[in-house]
């Protein structure tokens, strides 16, 4: 306790001295994270290759805009950021098992191409002989399929693209897994959407047939109805009706008047004739003769209309029971044209769809060689290395200085509390606050020479009460 001293607090030229004065800890610990982390970047950092895959919509496809407006297709790619989209559950799906199955069938098969890249086929071979052996066995193949899905990553990357991005620690190897994922993703996605328009032209095409079938059934039965013999139906109307009526009823009296007019005719001409014998064919009894027989013809006339009129009225209550069943199958005749006309229009509209799925998703950009760059560069790995040797570098020193049993500083000196030895009465004791203390430098120490006062006539107890202080006693 006697070689304590007190240090004014420390400024921002006396901390920089401080930091260059422990120059050599500094480059020390900075060439060994740099180290650790050459290699880190060499053992530990993978690589990564990235393709995109573009979705084309009415914003930016030509052939998807003339879709949009000649059929009115209006599904817009933006609806992809939803959580319920379709685009959305294609993504859900090539995170799946099935998926990574088919991934995997993919790599065999591209990966005996003659299109492939020497890079590409450099990082097939290294995939081939270090994880795609005896894949015959279920764990093997199961340890394979969770690889390809922790190396594979693909999200949404904007209003219109995909990004396929594979993390591997071979670089030949990430550029061929990107670009073989990227392909099959996109025709995946493709097929998956294909394969709902297929089953929907399905429906659509047995609901036409059905449709087809119906028009020409009902147009049989309505067929059937108003040309059946002797049928009313035409005649279904009031106006056409009350015409047919009165029309029978005139002819039947011009038939009964025509006829009483042939018989006061024979009448008359039979009061006139001789009782002479006279021939049927000439004079007064050919003349007879003809209008019996007219009578006989118009008799035969006035029992048609007579017969027709009787059906009428016989017919007549049944008459609006057929005049509404014909409404109701001209109805539905009318709903089945319509329905057939509608689905006529949405299978074209289908064909359309088809056109438009077959060029909505392209890969726009596949990986390269030269853009298979390392998760995080040595560069970074450098700058890190430079602020955590900076940052315990700071550590070491604080707690050097802090721990520091010979140093009081002036921020620790301000709540203090001096005692007496030689009493232990209360009121000798001094409160800090009628106290001023004047810090000044540190004055030098005495010669050699000098007799040191003696320890036993005052002795000081420097004790800290203060609240949150770096005194160290």
């Amino acid at each position: 306790m006697s070689d304590q001293h007190i240090e004014p607090e420390l400024t921002v030229g006396e901390i920089i001295k401080l930091y260059l004065s422990h120059w050599r800890m500094f480059a020390l610990f900075t060439a060994g994270l740099f180290a650790v982390a050459v290699l880190v970047y060499v053992v530990k950092i993978p690589f990564v290759a990235s393709s995109t895959i573009v979705i084309n919509d009415s914003q930016n496809s030509s052939l998807q805009a003339f879709s949009n407006q000649f059929f009115g297709l209006s599904k817009s790619v933006q609806e992809s950021k939803k959580g319920s989209s379709l685009l959305s559950k294609h993504i859900e799906y090539l995170k799946t098992r099935e998926f990574y199955e088919a991934l995997l069938q993919r790599i065999q098969v591209r990966g005996n191409s003659p299109l492939i890249t020497m890079e590409e086929r450099n990082g097939y071979d290294i995939l081939k002989t270090n994880y795609l052996g005896d894949l015959d066995k279920p764990e093997k193949r199961v340890q394979v399929l969770q690889r390809l899905d922790s190396w594979t990553k693909i999200n949404i990357d904007s209003d219109f693209e995909i990004r396929v991005s594979a993390v591997t620690p071979i670089k030949a190897m990430s550029l061929f897994l990107s670009n073989s994922a990227s392909e099959l993703a996109a025709e995946i996605l493709k097929k998956r959407e294909m394969n709902e328009i297929a089953r929907v032209e399905d429906f659509m095409a047995k609901q036409k047939v059905d449709a087809d079938q119906k028009l020409v059934q009902l147009s049989k039965q309505l067929a059937e109805m108003q040309n059946k013999e002797g049928a009313l139906l035409p005649l279904a109307s009031k106006d056409k009706m009350g015409d047919y009526i009165s029309d029978l009823l005139v002819r039947s009296n011009e038939i009964k008047l025509k006829m009483a007019e042939n018989n006061k005719m024979i009448e008359y001409l039979q009061r006139g004739r001789s009782s002479q014998r006279e021939s049927a064919l000439y004079g007064v009894g050919g003349k007879i003769e003809a209008l019996r027989i007219e009578n006989s013809i118009l008799q035969t006339k006035l029992g048609q209309v007579q017969s027709s009129i009787d059906r009428l009225k016989r017919d007549a209550k049944e008459l609006p029971f057929a005049a509404q069943m014909v409404d109701d199958l001209k109805k539905k005749s009318e709903l089945e044209f319509a329905r057939y006309k509608e689905l006529t229009t949405n299978l074209a509209k289908l064909e359309a769809q088809k056109l438009s799925i077959d060029t909505r998703f392209e890969v726009l950009e596949r990986a390269r060689w030269e853009n298979t760059l390392p998760q995080i560069g040595l560069l970074s790995l450098g700058l890190l290395s430079l602020l955590l040797s900076q940052f315990v570098g700071s550590l070491v020193i604080y707690f050097k200085y802090l721990w520091n049993p010979h140093v009081v500083t002036a921020q620790a000196s301000r709540n203090l509390v001096i005692f007496d030895n030689h009493s232990a009465d209360p009121r000798v004791i001094i409160e800090n606050s009628k106290i001023k203390f004047s810090l000044k430098k540190p004055e030098p120490k005495p010669e050699e020479g000098d007799k040191p006062e003696d320890p036993q006539k005052i002795a000081w107890n420097v004790v800290n009460v203060g609240q949150g202080t770096d005194v160290s006693q």
